[in-house]
């Protein structure tokens, strides 16, 4: 039987251990102050004595890192408490596959802290409720609970709506809620849609004054409640976030040779497109790292064809857009403190000289969407059964345990799970082949069988960053990496294709927002 050590060594030996988990995030913090100019605003403002909420903001992967380093800074000192305050640290489930997050979890276990990184698996509102009863235990206890109610961020930089765990969370604890909310400079340094950060930039954590939502907790709350909490940390959100202007300031006007056009923005398809087979840029053949605004912009927003964007991001050159169908022309702009800008330089009269953050090219960009089948036949498919999207060499990804260890034999994929633990944050691949969506359903076949998942009982769709769609099919879960592909382009015509289900069958579904 292994000797029980004495107090001093294990906590030399929790110091030691400590010391080389938190070393990468002070090297990364180091980095982003060498070029970033990274700080922590207001540091004055963070809690030092439970029970609190820290309620965090990540804009892009660049907040991640930046908002890590910050967390440790409040937790540590915390740590030396005897005994140390318990505590609740939610985040995305993603997180979880890297040893790292598993590691800090098997640490907190080992040397008595009774704290806990919860992983939040995508729209699953059940469990998320169960997981909040566990912080709210903790808040009671003079504890702290970690969160961002804002989960992951959109791919063109405006705000996620804020969901309602803060609020409920704020609500039934009266506990003071810290915001430490990491700034718009993340995005602006390392947008979703880029493969590798910008060089410079500013990035900073701007912690604002503690508030309470409510003086003393409440055991009832009411849809109305909830709301006017959520709209209450929305505003400081958004001011914290994008700066005293808020979202407004930030994206800035829309502009026409210079000034700044009131009204509408009409933009006219052209008439005449170059046909595909005579583009010089296939996507395919490029990584999906290297594919710039062109992922966020999946089709043109002027001539509204899939694919046909090319994004030429060179330090050295005048960074520009172009489209392969219609000839339209963008420089395009990094601003410091403002959303990224495109101005028409080549291409119909009427747009040249029209100059507009890239979120209102985005918006212009899903403007009249609706799925257009491709001409494509299939002799797996039902008698005048259209495809919409196909792609090549895709894996199906399963959570285990699934159905689809044994002998699965039906061509309906499997909408349950078997009894037992599920192994939360693993993934399995079941092998690799086409995919197919048409209205009915999303066909993935290999040479060995074929899988479908119909419309009507998709329950949630969300896409992971880098561009892995996540199923939630009843109350089985499926991965599929789509390699070369648009994320957002899936999710969209996924999203037509399970809301015109929903309407017919009246069943409840989820979207990540896009």
């Amino acid at each position: 039987m292994e000797e029980k050590k004495k107090p001093w060594l294990r906590n030399l030996e929790f110091s030691i251990v400590k010391a080389l988990f938190i070393a990468p995030w002070y090297v990364i913090a180091f980095i982003f102050r060498l070029l970033y100019g990274f700080r922590i605003e207001n540091p004055e403002n963070l809690p030092t004595q439970g029970p609190f909420i820290l309620a965090l903001k990540e804009p892009s992967i660049a907040g991640i890192f930046s908002t890590g380093y910050m967390i440790l800074k409040v937790l540590l000192p915390q740590s030396s408490k005897v005994p140390p305050p318990p505590f609740e640290a939610y985040m995305q489930e993603k997180l979880f596959e890297m040893n790292y997050i598993n590691y800090a979890n098997a640490v907190l276990k080992r040397y008595g802290w009774k704290g806990e990184l919860r992983g939040l698996i995508p729209h699953s509102a059940g469990l998320m409720a169960l997981g909040l009863f566990d912080g709210l235990r903790t808040l009671n206890k003079g504890g702290i609970v970690v969160l961002n109610p804002e989960g992951n961020s959109r791919w063109d930089g405006l705000p996620m709506p804020i969901g309602h765990s803060l609020a409920w969370i704020g609500l039934h604890s009266a506990a003071p809620i810290y915001p430490a909310l990491c700034t718009q400079g993340a995005f602006e340094i390392w947008p979703t849609w880029r493969g590798r950060p910008y060089p410079t930039g500013k990035i900073f954590v701007r912690v604002g004054e503690p508030f309470k939502l409510t003086e003393s907790p409440m055991d009832q709350i009411t849809d109305a409640d909830l709301k006017a909490a959520s709209d209450r940390i929305h505003e400081i959100y958004e001011i914290g976030g994008y700066g005293e202007g808020g979202v407004k300031a930030w994206v800035g006007p829309i502009r026409r040779n210079g000034e700044v056009k009131e009204g509408p923005v009409k933009v006219k398809k052209p008439q005449k497109l170059i046909s595909k087979d005579q583009w010089s840029f296939n996507y395919k053949n490029v990584k999906i790292t290297k594919r710039g605004v062109a992922l966020l912009l999946w089709r043109c927003p002027v001539c509204k064809t899939n694919d046909a964007l090319v994004h030429q991001d060179s330090w050295v050159r005048k960074r520009s857009v172009h489209c392969q169908a219609c000839r339209t022309k963008w420089e395009f702009k990094r601003i410091p403190g403002h959303d990224f800008r495109m101005a028409v330089i080549e291409g119909d009269a009427e747009l040249v000289g029209l100059d507009m953050p890239v979120s209102a090219w985005y918006e212009k960009m899903k403007e009249g969407f609706a799925p257009e089948p491709i001409p494509i036949t299939d002799e797996g498919l039902e008698k005048d059964e259209l495809v919409y999207l196909e792609n090549d060499n895709v894996s199906l990804m399963v959570s285990p345990p699934s159905h689809l260890s044994d002998d699965w034999e039906d061509g309906e994929a499997p909408a349950s799970k078997p009894r037992g633990g599920s192994q939360y944050a693993k993934w399995e691949s079941i092998g690799e082949g086409k995919l197919l969506m048409t209205e009915q359903r999303l066909v993935w076949r290999d040479q060995v069988r074929e899988l479908y998942f119909n419309w009507s009982s998709v329950i949630a769709v969300h896409n992971w960053t880098p561009n892995t769609l996540g199923i939630t099919y009843g109350s089985a879960r499926y991965q599929i990496p789509l390699g070369s592909e648009a994320g957002l382009k899936w999710l969209t015509y996924m999203g037509a294709f399970v809301k015109k289900a929903a309407d017919q069958d009246g069943h409840k579904y989820r979207l990540s927002p896009y």
